[in-house]
């Protein structure tokens, strides 16, 4: 079977339906915009390759053009004859592309009768199969699960245009007794202050000093593996490529957990910090000396800071994921503190997904597995809080 694709910047469109339809060739159409279509199609194309995703040898280029209708079509005409495509074992995907590239390699195809799909981000195939002269659809979910196996950092690189990976951090996965421990079990023990890295196989560099937050990504880790996730990467850094295509020598972004599950790059921020309330009290008590009422103001204002900074930080990781994960990339901020209620809205417009860390196991079990039945721990947990007390 054949699948004719458009290339564009979202590259999960072209992972998604070429993992489910498995197709024996793969023929990447792209423009000579390199940003948007020719540097993703090569990206890919490279990523199918070392992958094995398609058949050794079985992907392929083409240039068509991006503002020329008609010229589309007569391109497609000739890439048909080119690779002697046969019109009942080919399939066209235009969700990439711009619209009038999407539109005209359509029109093309039903005028073939060519079947041809449509990728929407809820992982719904819609086909359209011409027959006896009209346009028949149906509908068809993909599963998300398909590339649950592919490696987040391969991922990665596949988006990745104007930055790169100046460092893909540490590969976690679970040991054997990570591997045989109850999730229960091992989050009663995080709870009581073991170290969650007793449960992990850790390869790979981060930072040599240990950082105060490092014990929070850990457990983050373990949890979301042990959750089901294959691997995880931790404390990844990314670099920025100038114009000439030479990568400048300092990171502009760290990313504390990255991983892969069910058609989408998951990019988790962890602050294992106190509430800002707290600093501030706690400021307060050390002065040890009633302050002016300047002084009070001055210690409002940096609370408000604060505040804002919390924002900021899910600012950064929502031009991060942009970048690195398309539209279907997601983001989940673990917090030791509740965040204030700015942050909160924020979060929300955005689609950041907040978990507190007392919260860890059932939070992250809630996003990986959304509409899923209550848990036996969770049923006991209801039942226990409406128990009336004698």
């Amino acid at each position: 079977m054949n699948l004719i694709t458009l290339a564009s910047k979202q590259i999960w469109p072209q992972v998604l339906s070429v993992m489910h339809l498995k197709p024996e060739r793969v023929l990447l159409l792209h423009s000579n915009d390199q940003a948007e279509s020719k540097g993703p199609a090569q990206r890919l194309k490279r990523f199918f390759d070392k992958h094995n995703i398609v058949p050794k040898g079985g992907t392929h280029l083409g240039l068509i053009p991006h503002d020329d209708f008609n010229g589309v079509e007569h391109r497609l005409d000739e890439l048909a004859a080119n690779y002697q495509l046969k019109i009942e074992d080919t399939f066209l995907n235009f969700t990439g592309g711009n619209k009038l590239m999407a539109t005209a390699a359509f029109r093309w195809a039903t005028a073939k009768g060519m079947k041809s799909f449509y990728l929407e981000r809820g992982q719904t195939l819609t086909w359209f199969e011409p027959h006896n002269g009209n346009l028949q659809t149906r509908t068809e979910k993909l599963d998300g699960r398909i590339t649950n196996e592919l490696d987040p950092v391969a991922l990665l690189r596949c988006h990745l245009d104007a930055s790169e990976l100046e460092r893909p951090g540490q590969i976690l996965t679970l040991n054997q007794a990570g591997r045989e421990i109850s999730i229960e079990d091992l989050w009663k023990q995080i709870k009581n202050g073991n170290d969650a890295c007793q449960w992990l196989e850790i390869k790979g560099k981060a930072d040599p000093e240990e950082k105060k937050g490092d014990s929070l990504e850990y457990a983050t880790a373990a949890v979301v593996l042990k959750l089901g996730v294959k691997c995880a990467y931790r404390s990844l850094r990314l670099k920025v490529k100038s114009a000439q295509h030479v990568s400048t020598m300092l990171p502009h972004a760290e990313i504390d957990l990255l991983f892969n599950w069910n058609g989408r790059l998951w990019l988790v921020d962890c602050k294992d910090r106190k509430p800002v309330e707290n600093l501030i009290e706690g400021l307060r008590r050390e002065i040890k000396q009633t302050l002016s009422s300047q002084a009070e103001k001055l210690l409002h204002q940096i609370g408000e800071e604060l505040e804002i900074g919390q924002t900021k930080a899910m600012k950064l990781d929502l031009v991060a994921i942009r970048e690195m994960g398309g539209l279907l990339g997601k983001i989940v901020c673990v917090r030791k503190a509740e965040l204030p209620e700015q942050a909160l809205q924020y979060a929300k417009y955005n689609q950041i997904e907040v978990v507190l860390k007392r919260d860890l196991v059932e939070g992250l079990r809630a996003l990986l597995f959304p509409g899923a039945p209550p848990t036996q721990a969770q049923l006991d947990s209801l039942s226990q809080a409406f128990r009336p007390t004698s």
